[in-house]
């Protein structure tokens, strides 16, 4: 009787026993090797290098913006003689321009020290500063999350959208890309030091910090941040807890108190803080909500991006409507928390590091600024990347799918980008774009007439001049500076009507005093110039000029 044959198992494949034919073909196929992880995360970094450069390289071709930037640089004696030592005690002293910002000061003496008023070369140090930071943005969170393409997106975002712009294509704004650089050290410095948790990476994650306080106040939010990140991505929360992370992070809090008081008793002392009286408390509060959701709006749809948005009234449904919209999706987000940790650290991330720039505490004019969105929207870019790629997971979009459509959304950023800053070639072009995207607009209104009773054509300077008085029949500097443009035009009674105006909303006004007396003298009411001159006296007695005035008018003629 025959044994049953025994079963072979099938042999494994080894080209060693492979046929001819199948060397032959393996041969001529080259087996592909993997991109490393390190060589794609350079071609990431120089992407996001070679983005910004394409946006803002317009920038080496820009003017000076007559908006900040000659406070800052080219009428500021302390900056624009280059960096010196008495500058920099300077720096650390004053509060000039709401901030104490001494780095942010340096930065601007340094680049007068080599540039000298070159407005090109100071756009272009500010261009650097921006793609260094997406570059730090992307690896700190390659390096928090593990997850290459993710962080690149992240931080694609924040390099090339539209609401960025303001911040590097304006040299006043030093700041905002200066203290984001060290943000973002800061961040990369955090990742750092949880990896292996000793003093020495500690000291360096509060050197950033500090460095990013003394380049612009508002960065106080940042140990806030971290926490935020200690829920997500780095789940150090559920293996330190709460309380251990807060007391981990004792020495940053202690340098948010410093610094809060700091600027708030800087500001008092330099006058910069708005009223209440001015702007009440609870107009703030809806202000505020109201940004918040403007800010997301123009987050998802960056259209009609101006220099400066005028304070408006907000009917209540608006304010209503803001609050459910802004209370729900915090809500949303803290429900979603444990699954979703991105969705609660990106949505926080937004609100809290908004806080000191959303005008609770106001200083300036503006309503909101698409600058202020700076750092907080990178916690937007947060939540779109990871939804977006959890979306993608769940429905299986491949990647030859997902990458053009993402690279298409990246392209209309860019290219929406470019167009905004060719907005800043210079103060004209700004401040009438501005107008354009904006309504009632009364500074910029003011602002262009300056330009154009600058350039000599004093019929478009004094239409904009009543333009902004239409919007705001009481500006006081707005009646001052017409009736100064009606006194070059030798309209005399036009002149005094708004000489008189400016006097009455400020009796105060001691220039505008001034030149109502010279008004009156030229049209013969000596009487009258004489009046205001003694009121300027009174307010002022050592103010020689009018003095003089008033001896000549009282010389018998």
């Amino acid at each position: 009787m025959a044994k049953p044959e025994k079963k072979r198992k099938p042999a494994r494949y080894s080209p060693a026993r492979a046929p001819a034919e199948g060397v032959a073909k393996a041969a001529a196929v080259p087996a592909v090797k993997p991109v490393s992880q390190t060589r794609l995360a350079i071609a990431i970094s120089a992407g996001l290098i070679a983005a910004c450069l394409a946006i803002y390289a317009q920038t080496g071709g820009h003017e000076f913006i007559n908006y900040d930037d000659p406070n800052y640089v080219v009428q500021n004696v302390n900056v624009n003689r280059g960096l010196s030592w008495q500058g920099v005690v300077w720096a650390f002293r004053t509060f000039d321009y709401y901030y104490w910002q001494p780095l942010t000061w340096i930065s601007h003496m340094i680049d007068c020290q080599f540039f000298g008023l070159d407005a090109g070369r100071h756009h272009l140090v500010n261009v650097a500063l921006h793609a260094v930071n997406a570059v730090v943005l992307f690896l700190a969170f390659w390096r928090f999350t593990g997850s290459l393409w993710r962080s690149g997106a992240v931080a694609a975002l924040f390099a090339l959208h539209p609401l960025r712009v303001e911040s590097v294509a304006w040299v006043a704004e030093r700041k905002d890309v200066i203290s984001g650089l060290f943000w973002m050290l800061s961040l990369a410095a955090y990742g750092w030091y949880v990896r292996a948790p000793n003093k020495r990476r500690y000291a360096v994650l509060l050197g950033a910090f500090a460095g990013g306080i003394m380049s612009k106040p508002s960065t106080v939010t940042l140990p806030f941040v971290l926490l935020l990140l200690d829920w997500w991505p780095l789940g150090r929360v559920r293996s330190h807890g709460w309380a251990s992370l807060l007391r981990e992070k004792w020495p940053m809090f202690l340098l948010v108190v410093g610094a809060s008081l700091l600027t708030f008793t800087g500001q008092h002392r330099m006058g910069a803080t708005v009223s209440l009286t001015a702007l009440p408390f609870w107009f703030r509060i809806w202000n505020a909500l109201l940004s918040y959701v403007r800010y997301l709006g123009k987050f998802f749809f960056p259209i009609e991006l101006g220099v400066l948005y005028p304070y408006s009234k907000i009917p209540f449904p608006t304010m209503l409507g803001c609050a459910l919209l802004f209370t729900g999706i915090s809500l949303f987000a803290l429900f979603r928390a444990r699954r979703q940790g991105y969705l609660f650290t990106g949505w926080f991330w937004y609100a809290g590091a908004m806080v000191p720039m959303i005008g609770l505490a106001q200083t300036g004019i503006q309503a909101m600024a698409d600058r202020f969105t700076y750092l907080p929207a990178i916690g937007l870019s947060v939540i779109v990347v990871w939804l977006a790629a959890e979306a993608a997971e769940r429905f299986r979009i491949p990647a030859l799918v997902l990458a053009p459509v993402a690279g298409l959304c990246l392209g209309v950023l860019a290219f929406l980008s470019f167009v905004q800053t060719s907005y800043w070639k210079n103060s004209f072009t700004l401040f009438e774009h501005t107008l354009r995207v904006t309504s009632d607009n009364d500074v910029m209104h003011l602002n262009l007439a300056g330009l154009y009773q600058q350039r000599g054509d004093l019929e478009k300077a004094a239409a904009h001049y009543e333009s902004a008085l239409r919007i705001e029949p009481k500006n006081v500097e707005a009646h001052f500076l017409v009736g100064q443009l009606y006194v070059q035009r030798r309209d005399l009674e036009k002149a005094a009507t708004h000489l008189r105006t400016a006097v009455e909303l400020k009796p105060q006004h001691l220039e505008a005093r001034k030149q109502l007396a010279a008004v009156y003298q030229q049209t013969g009411r000596i009487e009258q110039a004489q009046r205001e001159l003694l009121q300027v006296l009174e307010l002022d007695p050592g103010d020689v000029e009018a003095r003089a005035r008033l001896l000549l008018l009282r010389q018998p003629q």
